[in-house]
């Protein structure tokens, strides 16, 4: 769609639009998406998002930037091809785990475009070796002046240094796989792959990590692909779906998909997908209509959410906030109530959800009782003669969207009114606050709701990996949902005020 100022069209409105129909992206992907779609990079968002998003070093990155490849695949030098993959690397990730790991898959499958077949066992892995200045350059330094400040700030000034230190544990990576690769027919790819720490939970979502085990499978596999892209596919407590879509771009990319038989001729929108990729090799397309400006972007979204509210039977015809056609109809099965299929003009299928589809909280929620303290009549004071009404009640928030979708998901907690910047419960307003230029030591407000059962609630919000604070004394307990905002629980009909002497 955007052709040469894809960058801008990625930023605008495909990031915000993707958050209607993810099913299953990561959380830095998420957090990235919900940046641009108020209008501004995730580097400039309040200070503890932006520390997260340097903190990203995943895979989501990586594993996205084929079409890159396929637009430069007959360049001369990487250079292009390299400033291109960490410009798209950096609206959703910041750290150089993410960056460097987005380059090593780029340069792994712009070399297996261009080699002949057969490829020799372990050429993959040789070859990043061998060429390891190509994709270690500081490619973050085209990025905009604004990023690399940022970057400097959260990393003490030394981010050049942080990039060298994580190109040389990619580099140490490498090595091991070679070594492996030297053993041949005796070594067992899921024995070397759960020692280099694949199936770590801590590890598993390396962007580094990932392209360097993609490459190892690839490098390995060339006389049997499917072999090779089957144990990425099931390497228990992988990220496996990133890891056997990158491998199977590599392997793709030097072998073609002949091998793939019957599942290549079965695999979901085939057809659009072979359109995209052959038209991507024959060079950069002029952009198929002017990129909209972040206000038209977010009237072009708010429009099409209004009318997927409204979506009953079907099919109907509407414009996806990327301006695509698409048939729309509800989902078949259990998911009709919460999704909408939708088959864009050109193949493409998406599950769109609901914007009022709600999901099953983690637990019951129950509003506070009643008060059953009965006072006696005191006298009336005399009634200002103003009119004077009370309206409700705002709080601040750093991130009106966040709040929305975690009070949602994890609570149950459905708002009366939401916009982009705020969200309505009843009288009470959530609203963004666009004045606050630092994040306080501790949140300015708080939401107090009451739960069937504290102890449960307690354990569930701990299995989230959610910090959760408590009041011995009065047996509350809180969670931090936003910079601003903190959530209190306590057992339905308890009216005890907690005491909070510390921050998290």
């Amino acid at each position: 769609m955007g052709g040469r100022q894809w960058l801008a069209w990625l930023e605008r409105v495909e990031w915000p639009f993707l958050l209607d129909y993810e099913r299953g992206a990561g959380a830095s992907v998420k957090a990235a998406c919900r940046a641009w779609a108020r209008g501004r990079a995730p580097w400039e968002a309040p200070s503890s998002a932006v520390a997260r998003y340097f903190a990203t070093g995943a895979n989501g990155a990586a594993m996205r930037i084929a079409p890159h490849v396929l637009v430069h695949h007959q360049d001369l030098r990487f250079d292009e091809l390299a400033t291109d993959v960490v410009r798209d690397a950096a609206t959703t990730h910041g750290h150089p785990r993410a960056l460097l790991g987005a380059l090593v898959q780029a340069y792994a499958l712009w070399v297996s475009l261009r080699e002949p077949a057969p490829l020799p066992y372990g050429w993959l892995v040789d070859t990043l070796l061998d060429d390891a200045k190509q994709w270690q350059q500081p490619f973050w330094r085209a990025l905009p002046d604004a990023w690399q400040h940022r970057a400097g700030g959260h990393f003490d000034d030394r981010f050049d240094q942080a990039w060298l230190g994580v190109a040389a544990e990619v580099e140490q990576l490498l090595a091991a796989a070679q070594r492996e690769l030297r053993e041949g027919a005796i070594s067992a790819p899921t024995v070397f792959l759960t020692r280099q720490g694949l199936t770590s939970t801590d590890a598993r979502g390396s962007g580094t990590l990932c392209a360097v085990a993609a490459a190892y499978l690839a490098a390995r596999s060339a006389s049997s692909p499917d072999r090779g892209l089957a144990t990425a596919a099931h390497l228990e407590g992988a990220d496996t779906d990133t890891l056997a879509s990158m491998t199977g771009a590599l392997l793709g990319a030097a072998l073609g998909t002949e091998w793939l038989g019957g599942y290549g001729r079965s695999v979901q929108d085939r057809t659009l997908l072979i359109n995209l990729a052959e038209g991507l090799l024959t060079g950069p397309e002029k952009a198929r209509m002017k990129t909209p400006t972040y206000e038209q972007a977010h009237r072009a979204r708010t429009v099409f959410t209004e009318q997927i509210s409204d979506v009953v039977g079907g099919p109907h015809v509407l414009q996806l906030p990327d301006r695509r056609n698409a048939q729309v109809s509800p989902a078949t099965g259990d998911n009709a109530s919460r999704w909408l299929e939708a088959v864009t003009q050109d193949g493409q299928t998406l599950y769109l959800r609901r914007p009022d589809s709600r999901q099953i909280p983690l637990f019951d929620v129950e509003p506070s009782p009643a008060a059953t303290r009965v006072e006696q009549p005191r006298p009336r004071a005399p009634k200002p003669s103003s009119g004077a009404l009370l309206q409700g009640a705002y709080l601040p928030v750093a991130d009106a969207e966040h709040v929305r979708r975690t009070l949602k998901d994890f609570f149950g907690l459905d708002p009366d009114h939401y916009g982009p910047t705020w969200v309505s419960y009843g009288q009470l307003v959530l609203a963004q606050d666009r004045e606050a230029s630092a994040t306080p030591a501790q949140p300015v407000a708080q939401l107090h709701v009451s739960v069937t059962d504290p102890h449960k609630t307690r354990q569930l919000l701990a299995g989230r990996d959610l910090m959760v604070m408590g009041d011995e004394d009065t047996g509350t307990f809180r969670i931090q949902i936003d910079p601003l905002l903190s959530v209190v629980f306590a057992a339905a009909g308890d009216r005890r005020v907690p005491r909070w002497d510390s921050g998290f």
